[in-house]
């Protein structure tokens, strides 16, 4: 799967979530489908047709890399549409970027009201769905930078998707283009830590924080003494709580005690905010 197959499956399961990722003030029921073009034997990355009279079409294209022909390709591929169906809808054309950085600009031809044309950036409209409640929760992974941020970020996406209170099969389904959504964005998490991040499992079970703490042990040892172990877990939880890191010279000065109060304060932070200990 691919990322932009993600897109696809997650509209088959919920249409109306490309409407509130885009803001998009249309009413009744919509089908999606992802169509081919014959004469140029092109797919639409997203085809929302209304099932309610009166409603515009809505046409999706999904773009994550340069492309400045994208929006003749998307009219020229409207146009064949009607052409072949020999209808004429109204319709709304959106390009949804992965990164701004691929808009090519605007385009010379720009379709006449009542139609419209839609060029959106995914982490903007992101920004603006305010609650994990929704079927969209599974394209966050997509904005996040810092996989620091992922076991938090992991915790509210899953809490969200309990709260929509989806029959099991469904639920599943959200939960599988998560995980999908997670490996896409980065590369370097294995299937199984990612699978151990959705499943909430204990922090010290997770393959990445366990080599972690394995290399902070290992200093430990090198340094012979419980201070140096110490430190090492002190800016281990400081690197996972994004604060900002001791130096070694800073934590160094000060007593056995006072680093053991300070972990157990990192602890608590930690226990609290991911409620995994």
């Amino acid at each position: 799967m691919r990322t932009d197959e993600l897109f696809y499956e997650l509209f088959r399961f919920s249409p109306e979530s490309l409407f509130e990722l885009v803001q998009l003030d249309v009413q009744g029921r919509y089908r999606f489908e992802s169509i081919t073009v014959k004469t140029t034997e092109k797919r639409f990355d997203g085809y929302f047709m209304s099932e309610d009279e009166g409603e515009p079409d809505v046409f999706l294209e999904v773009q994550g890399y340069p492309d400045n022909g994208i929006y003749w390709r998307l009219f020229r591929e409207i146009c064949t549409l009607y052409e072949q169906i020999g209808e004429d809808h109204r319709f709304v054309a959106i390009v949804l970027f992965l990164d701004k950085k691929f808009d090519p600009g605007n385009p010379r031809l720009i379709p006449a009201p009542p139609n419209c044309l839609l060029q959106l950036d995914l982490a903007e409209c992101l920004k603006n769905v305010k609650s994990n409640a929704t079927p969209l929760v599974a394209l966050k992974p997509l904005t996040l930078d810092d996989p620091a941020e992922l076991p938090k970020a992991v915790e509210e996406w899953k809490a969200g998707i309990e709260e929509m209170r989806l029959p099991e099969d469904r639920k599943k389904a959200l939960n599988d283009l998560l995980e999908y959504a997670i490996l896409q964005r980065f590369k370097t998490l294995t299937l199984k830590e990612v699978r151990e991040m959705i499943q909430l499992t204990p922090l010290e079970e997770v393959t990445a924080v366990k080599e972690l703490l394995q290399q902070s042990e290992e200093k430990a040892l090198e340094k012979g003494l419980e201070k140096g172990k110490l430190i090492g877990k002190i800016q281990l939880l400081q690197l996972l709580l994004k604060h900002p890191q001791s130096t070694e010279n800073t934590l160094e000065v000060l007593n056995i005690e006072a680093l053991k109060a300070m972990l157990a304060g990192l602890e608590a932070e930690l226990a609290k905010n991911a409620n995994w200990k």
